[in-house]
């Protein structure tokens, strides 16, 4: 019976740690919101520049992994490459 409420406040805490997290990431995004919503249009990014920033991310990411899982990696820069490779002009 203590095995079992252990293993339960532990599901409990990890549930509590995912849910604290993604709250906090809506707050952010809430928060932010009205900012990009101020800024001028010639500032905001057209889709190829919006999606060569989210496709370097996606190289940043692989990078890290080149090491320990270089398929994951090579699959990570796979994908970067046709994300971008869709939005070009």
């Amino acid at each position: 019976m203590t095995t079992a409420t252990l293993h339960a406040n532990v599901q409990r805490s990890r549930f509590a740690h995912h849910l604290l997290t993604a709250l906090s990431g809506l707050a952010t995004s809430a928060w932010n919101l009205p900012l990009r919503a101020a800024l001028p249009t010639a500032s905001r990014l057209s889709s190829t520049e919006a999606a060569s920033l989210e496709a370097q991310k996606v190289r940043d990411l692989a990078y890290t992994y080149s090491k320990t899982d270089p398929g994951f990696a090579a699959d990570l820069y796979a994908a970067a490459a046709r994300h971008e490779g869709l939005y070009e002009d």
